[in-house]
């Protein structure tokens, strides 16, 4: 059974064909090939039904119309202009300014995609300008935008909570210590890199009354990462119901106070997260029926006795997870592997001692090295078509980059504390 399923998925994917509908196609394959399997198929849209019925799950939508609002109403332009009027100075200063905005703009957008191509929009022509190569600067920009997944609201976040069942909030503050880890550990390759090469301006004096006046215009766009971090952090409102506060304070700052949203923009923001929305969901249904169909056949219990098998010790365990996520993203998106592989491996580190939200942690920041790393790294993609420059020309310039990922993964991966420092303090462990 596992092998027509497994057969079913490999030749739609070779071919092709939509991963939703690839999820789809093996597990009705699985079912019909069943013990009274056409017996079975009156329970698929239920299954269908009680996976999409979940509350949590309207933060998506939501946190996506936000973001695409903060993305459209000129919020990334004011952030990077700040960053680059204060720390954006001297050899490297611009690379690493973009990489600490991608932080912050991800706490606003909650899309790592949509992160990357705002941020690449923005400051390119700057790139440009002190003379950091088109390759370099795009890759820059794809790792920038990937490490960012980790901080809230992020949609994987959200997705590990709801199928390992783990506090979101939790998920949320646990994200925020690795990404800065992260992120320092790329600014510090991008400076010793920018001054080996010459990237960057020399030496440009700080200039008081520029960089005050720009920190003022960025106020009302940082003051939402307040909103959403301070109100779910704080207890004062769940992931979902921030959300929605995110989507009315971003309606508020682009019609009121920076006055840049028009109807035209709002009807094209509508539609985009409508289709963005629905490949999302699409996705998460699909897996269900995936995973409903596993299950039937018993096959989560088969690889878990495998595992338990090869690596009875944590250390070992946490390093197979993680090489096993990393082949996935090798061929196909990580989303898929989070929702079908999260419920069966979660039990499993639990009785193993691990802390459910770091194993959490420890996951996604495998997913962040995927999003930037080729063939199927979505910020990646997103930086090339926005520098319009292929791909092979970035691979050289962004493998060094690829290295610290690897090297703050692990890390993160086996040093517990950077994950659980925040949920512990503020009482969000499970």
């Amino acid at each position: 059974m596992a092998a027509a399923i497994g057969i079913t998925f490999v030749t739609l994917m070779g071919l092709g064909v939509p991963i939703a509908f690839v999820m789809g196609c093996a597990a009705l394959a699985g079912i019909l090939l069943s013990p009274d399997g056409i017996d079975l198929l009156p329970a698929l849209p239920q299954q269908l039904f009680n996976t999409l019925n979940a509350f949590p799950f309207l933060t998506i939508p939501l946190f996506i119309l936000a973001g695409t609002i903060i993305a459209e109403g000129g919020v990334a332009e004011r952030l990077m202009r700040l960053a680059t009027l204060t720390v954006g100075r001297g050899r490297g200063g611009l690379g690493s300014a973009i990489v600490f905005s991608a932080l912050f703009f991800h706490g606003i957008s909650g899309s790592s995609s949509a992160d990357t191509a705002a941020i690449a929009k923005v400051t390119l022509p700057s790139l440009r300008r002190q003379n950091y190569p088109l390759p370099f600067s795009t890759a820059l920009l794809a790792a920038a935008g990937a490490t960012s997944t980790l901080i809230p609201p992020s949609t994987d976040l959200i997705l590990i909570g709801v199928v390992a069942n783990m506090s979101i909030a939790g998920l949320f503050a646990a994200g925020l210590i690795p990404a800065i880890v992260n992120a320092t550990g790329l600014a510090i390759l991008i400076v010793l890199t920018s001054r080996r090469r010459g990237y960057g301006n020399a030496a440009e004096p700080f200039a008081w009354k520029p960089a005050l006046w720009a920190f003022l215009d960025a106020i009302p766009g940082l003051f939402m990462i307040v909103i959403i971090l301070g109100g779910i952090l704080g207890g004062v409102f769940t992931p979902t119901e921030a959300s929605a506060v995110a989507v009315v304070y971003g309606m508020f700052l682009t019609l009121v106070i920076y006055r840049t949203l028009t109807i035209a923009r709002f009807v094209k923001m509508i539609r985009e997260t409508v289709e963005i929305s629905g490949m999302v969901l699409l996705v998460i249904a699909m897996s269900a029926l995936l995973s409903y169909t596993l299950t039937l056949n018993q096959i989560p219990a088969a690889l878990a006795e495998q595992l338990d098998s090869i690596s009875g010790n944590k250390y070992v365990f946490l390093a197979l997870v993680q090489l096993v996520f990393f082949a996935i993203s090798m061929v196909m998106d990580t989303v898929p592997a989070l929702l079908v592989l999260m419920p069966i491996l979660t039990p499993m580190a639990i009785a193993r001692g691990i802390e459910p939200i770091h194993f959490g942690i420890l996951v996604e920041t495998n997913v962040a090295l995927a999003l930037a790393h080729p063939p199927a790294g979505n910020c990646l993609f997103t930086a090339c078509a926005v520098a319009k420059v292929p791909i092979e020309r970035v691979i050289r310039p962004l493998m060094p980059l690829m290295a610290v990922l690897i090297v703050t993964m692990m890390i993160i991966t086996y040093v517990e504390g950077f994950s659980m420092f925040l949920p512990r303090l503020l009482n969000l462990t499970n």
